[in-house]
């Protein structure tokens, strides 16, 4: 079997489509503030980009919440947890880096909410503290009230 240059360059061009579709879809990459978070795939919601807007609406309207979700998460599953449809969870026995937060609901204010708030979790795992719903609770609260006043 001979390779082509005709060959190469689709092998080129469908490893830059796939690399393209990663990046868009599957990562979400901000150089600038360091920040690298790996989004799994959602058999709920074939697009994660609700996911990326709500990163992305963190950095620009609370950019200390931005900041801790950017040190403590590095996966984001977008699939149902045990939140629900709504909600998100915080796995201690799995990977201290992984939140789960459920899309489904398509608001992008709640999506930050539960990305604020189960990061809120990862960091009291992470920390060796005990899980606190009452202050991941406030933690939401105070970005929802920071959100709507941006």
């Amino acid at each position: 079997m001979t390779i082509t240059y005709g060959k190469i360059i689709k092998i080129f061009a469908v490893c830059i489509l796939l690399l393209f579709i990663y990046l868009r879809f599957f990562y979400y990459l901000d150089f600038r503030n360091d920040c690298h978070i790996k989004i799994r795939m959602s058999w709920l919601e074939w697009s994660n980009l609700s996911i990326k807007r709500a990163l992305i609406t963190l950095k620009h309207g609370a950019p200390d919440d931005y900041k801790k979700v950017c040190e403590h998460v590095r996966v984001i599953n977008p699939d149902y947890a045990c939140g629900g449809f709504q909600g998100g969870c915080f796995y201690p026995g799995a990977d201290p880096y992984e939140i789960h937060v459920s899309t489904s609901q398509r608001t992008l204010a709640w999506t930050v909410g539960v990305i604020v708030h189960e990061t809120c979790h990862a960091i009291q795992f992470q920390e060796g503290r005990p899980m606190n719903e009452r202050e991941c609770y406030a933690a939401d609260d105070m970005i929802l009230k920071k959100l709507v006043e941006f």
